[in-house]
C-alpha cells in the first residue's frame, strides 16, 4: 500500500492525523449513509460520466467528507505546524488552514474513483506536498511525456508529444472543480475547505490556459543541464 500521512498541529489546539491509502478500494458504488452534499445528483459536474443508476454519491466527495466535515468551522488564516509522511519521506511546513487543504484534498481527490480526476493518480504516487504551479506542472508534463515514450515503446506511432490531450484533460478538470466548489460551499460554514479548493481550481486553470507559457518560463532552467 502507498500510504500518505498528515498530521496537523492546528494553532487554537486540535490535533488531527489523515491517512491516505492511494490504492484505497473504489467508493463508485458507495451506499451511505453520507451528507447530503456528496451525493452524485448534488451539484452534479456537467462532464461527469457516471450513472446515477449505480453511484449514488460523488466519489471524490465522499474521499474528502470526513476531513472536509471536521474544518467546516476553520478560517482560512488559521496556521497549524503540517507534517507529511510518504513511504520515501517526510516533509514540515507551518502554514495556514487553506494552504494544506489544498494540499490534502488534492492528493485525495487525484487518487480518487472519479473517471475524470483518476487520469492524476500516477501524480499521487509521487505527491510533493505544497506544490507551486511551476512544480506541479513540471511533475505532471514529465510524467505525460514519460508515458507516451513509453507508449511509443510498445508501438504507438503517434504519441501525444504536444500534449494536446493534456490541455484537454485541464480542461475537464476545470468542470469538474468549479461544480466542486459548489458542493463545499454547500458544507463549510466558514472558509477554509472552499478556499482551499479556490486555489485548486486557480491551480488547474492556469495549467490549463497557459501550458506554452509555463514551458517558455521554464526553459531557461532547463537549458542548464542534460
Amino acid at each position: 500500500m502507498d500510504i500518505i500521512t498528515y498530521q496537523l498541529k492546528l494553532e487554537d489546539g486540535r490535533s488531527y492525523a489523515f491517512e491516505i491509502d492511494i490504492d484505497r478500494p473504489s467508493s463508485v458504488a458507495a451506499t451511505g449513509p453520507h451528507a447530503d452534499w456528496t451525493r452524485l445528483e448534488s451539484n452534479r459536474c456537467s462532464n461527469c460520466p457516471l450513472d446515477p443508476a449505480t453511484a449514488r454519491y460523488c466519489p471524490a466527495a465522499v474521499d474528502i467528507e470526513e476531513i472536509a466535515e471536521q474544518f467546516v468551522q476553520t478560517l482560512s488564516i488559521q496556521r497549524a505546524d503540517v507534517w507529511v509522511h510518504t513511504r520515501q519521506r517526510s516533509y514540515f511546513k507551518n502554514t495556514d488552514s487553506q494552504t494544506f487543504l489544498n494540499s490534502i484534498f488534492g492528493v485525495i481527490m487525484a487518487s480518487s474513483a472519479c473517471p475524470i480526476l483518476t487520469r492524476l493518480k500516477p501524480l499521487a504516487y509521487f505527491h510533493l506536498p505544497f506544490a507551486n504551479l511551476e512544480e506541479t506542472f513540471h511533475r505532471l508534463a514529465g510524467a505525460y511525456l514519460v508515458k507516451q515514450y513509453l507508449s511509443l515503446r510498445e508501438g504507438n506511432a503517434q504519441p501525444d508529444w504536444e500534449l494536446k490531450e493534456l490541455e484537454q484533460l485541464y480542461a475537464e478538470l476545470k468542470t469538474v472543480n468549479i461544480h466542486f466548489m459548489k458542493r463545499l460551499r454547500a458544507a463549510s460554514k466558514e472558509d477554509a475547505s472552499i478556499n482551499a479548493l479556490q486555489s485548486y481550481v486557480s491551480l488547474t486553470h492556469l495549467v490549463g490556459m497557459g501550458v506554452d507559457d509555463i514551458l517558455g518560463k521554464m526553459l531557461p532552467l532547463l537549458r542548464k543541464g542534460f
